[in-house]
């Protein structure tokens, strides 16, 4: 039985305010009402749900029949467009393109009437400056267009240029606004240049790459060694057309639906500086050296091939130059003898021991010109033919291993001469002068530092009596050289800048012994010839990213300076060497004859080394 204390309190006021006798039945109705209100909402709940699955149902039908159509669509030839029409659904607007009338039409019908209606056969015939038809050589071409079609493939004609078919391109364009549903209402387009600069553009700058031509002067063409002779090009005239006008005519003629107008292009001819003539008389040797040789008869081979194979290269402007490229691989099939070589430290005997000489030679002969090289290597030991510093090794293997390359900069071709004549390597840059009248430019290297080489070799020598030993070579020390280049004007020294470093290893001190225990008859070790220098130290190229500019000191400090001349040989001072090196670069053009054909019996005659008149 339920008390009125298991009611509550709140019933038992409840009842005492409003006079109730019976609390119980009162209590039994406000459960009932509870549990009613209770199941009220739960039917609400799930009758919610139900719609909420009625409604998704309904949206996953509806998208399944947009995607079945749009498939029925695709099948019938149309594709669907994203945020429009398919290309195979029909236009339910009226909307006009020029004056066809697209309503009605797909996409692709509607693209087929217009192109039907106009047609596109633009053209850009070249004019010269007078306004006539220039005769022009060119690579015809043309920009690609979106549209796929190859323009300039039906004109033979150099001077005809067929244009791209921008009106296609400007349909295209059109009808993806009017079929996407971007109208805003606009009911009739016209097929003008609106909206189509880039395609334009894109045409004016195929026409100036096919017509345009810069002005090229007489220069030096090739070289005929049968006839010791240089041969030079005619001068041609340079075009330039008017972009400007050119894309300004395009457009009038689109926009006054001309889409079969033939433009006239309007193009400025710039004459040539230079005619063959006028060439010729300007050619001269623009820089000029000369080295000693030795009397070894294989290394002396290898010279006389390697100038041969220098001799008359014709360098066009902008053109790089590589010593291995030019000589190729120095092999004995190419008739190159074994001589020494430095390989790994060591004396070796191999092919084409010696043509660092030529090398070394041309690189102060580029130097001299105003030119720069783009890579040189120092030896791993000082040279003798020329001043440490002003040496350019390079392999035996004409295709790997270090180069000796630099960039014609002169503003017309130039050519290369070179000679070996009686113990003598000249080599010469034939060229028009980039250097203005006395102005000169050399390297002058000198030692900062010397390095001590204590390292001992022992030579093995029978003849001797066991346990004797006999100091055979001193050996040398190891140095470093600092090699500034100097301009001058009219002998005075206008900059003295850091051009490189170079650090060469010394020769070890070398004594001989005979540890065999047995005396044997026949000639002692006297003296080792080192003969060639062709190994290069790791990181003496040209590129100095790293190094401290150092100037070299007072120029006079170089007279007490000495270099080995060559086996065999007087020692003299770095400066005098050089000044015995040197060729006359002031040399008239009419001058006796190249260096190919000259004689130099010493260092220091002066080679008349010339391009003969032609």
């Amino acid at each position: 039985m339920v008390t009125e204390r298991d009611k509550g309190p709140y019933f038992m006021e409840k009842n005492s305010r409003h006079g109730n006798s019976n609390p119980g039945r009162n209590y039994y109705n406000y459960k009932r009402k509870k549990q009613q209100r209770k199941e009220r909402r739960n039917r609400a709940i799930a009758a919610t749900v139900v719609v909420a699955l009625i409604v998704i149902g309904v949206v996953f039908a509806v998208r399944k029949k947009i995607s079945a159509s749009g498939k029925a669509a695709a099948s019938a030839g149309g594709t669907v467009e994203e945020g429009g029409l398919s290309s195979g659904t029909a236009l339910k607007i009226p909307v006009s393109v020029n004056d066809v009338n697209i309503d009605g039409m797909s996409r692709e019908s509607a693209k087929k009437a217009i192109l039907e209606k106009y047609a596109w056969g633009m053209t850009a015939k070249l004019q010269n400056a007078q306004g006539t038809s220039q005769s022009t050589q060119g690579t015809s071409g043309s920009a690609a267009s979106s549209s796929g079609s190859s323009a300039d493939s039906g004109s033979k004609d150099p001077n005809v240029y067929q244009i791209s078919n921008l009106l296609s391109l400007k349909v295209d364009k059109v009808l993806k606004e009017i079929y996407d549903g971007n109208t805003s209402g606009k009911t009739s387009y016209t097929l003008d240049s609106s909206g189509m600069d880039t395609e334009i553009a894109a045409e004016v700058a195929a026409m100036s790459k096919k017509w345009d031509k810069e002005a090229k002067n007489g220069a030096v063409s090739g070289f005929d060694k049968d006839t010791n002779s240089f041969t030079y090009s005619d001068s041609t005239d340079g075009i330039t057309i008017d972009q400007n006008s050119l894309t300004a005519d395009i457009k009038t003629a689109m926009d006054d639906q001309n889409y079969k107008a033939e433009i006239a292009v309007k193009a400025s001819v710039k004459a040539a500086e230079l005619s063959k003539d006028a060439a010729r008389q300007k050619y001269k040797v623009i820089g000029t050296f000369t080295t000693k040789a030795t009397t070894n008869a294989d290394r002396n081979n290898n010279l006389k091939l390697a100038c041969a194979a220098i001799d008359g290269r014709i360098l066009q402007k902008g053109e790089e130059f590589s010593f291995n490229e030019s000589t190729g691989n120095r092999t004995t099939e190419k008739g190159y003898k074994p001589a020494g070589a430095y390989q790994n430290g060591i004396v070796v005997q191999e092919p084409g021991g010696g043509v660092c000489q030529v090398s070394s030679t041309l690189y102060n002969a580029v130097i001299e010109s105003g030119m720069q090289t783009t890579e040189r290597h120092a030896h791993t030991f000082a040279p003798t033919y020329v001043t440490p510093g002003e040496d350019a090794t390079v392999s035996y293997d004409g295709y790997a291993g270090p180069d000796m390359k630099f960039i014609n900069t002169t503003e017309s071709a130039i050519a290369i001469r070179a000679s070996f004549q009686n113990l003598t390597v000249t080599v010469s840059v034939i060229g028009i002068p980039i250097l203005a009248d006395g102005e000169t430019v050399t390297m002058h290297s000198e030692k900062t530092n010397d390095y001590d080489n204590a390292s001992t070799e022992y030579v093995e020598d029978p003849a001797m009596v066991p346990g004797e030993e006999k100091l055979v070579d001193e050996g040398t020390m190891g140095s470093r050289w600092v090699t500034n280049l100097v301009r001058k004007k009219d002998g005075k020294v206008v900059s003295d800048a850091f051009y490189h470093d170079s650090t060469y290893k010394g020769h070890s001190k070398k004594i001989a012994r005979n540890t065999s225990g047995v005396q044997q008859t026949g000639e002692s070790v006297e003296e080792l010839t080192i003969t060639e220098n062709t190994d290069t130290v790791a990181g003496q190229g040209t590129d100095q990213a790293g190094s401290a500019p150092t100037k070299a000191a007072d120029h006079s400090s170089a007279a007490s300076s000495t270099v080995d001349s060559g086996p065999g040989s007087d020692k003299t001072t770095a400066a005098s060497k050089k000044e015995t090196s040197k060729a006359s670069s002031t040399v008239s053009p009419t001058a006796a004859s190249s260096a190919a054909g000259s004689s130099s019996s010493a260092a220091a005659e002066t080679v008349e080394t010339v391009p003969p008149a032609p």
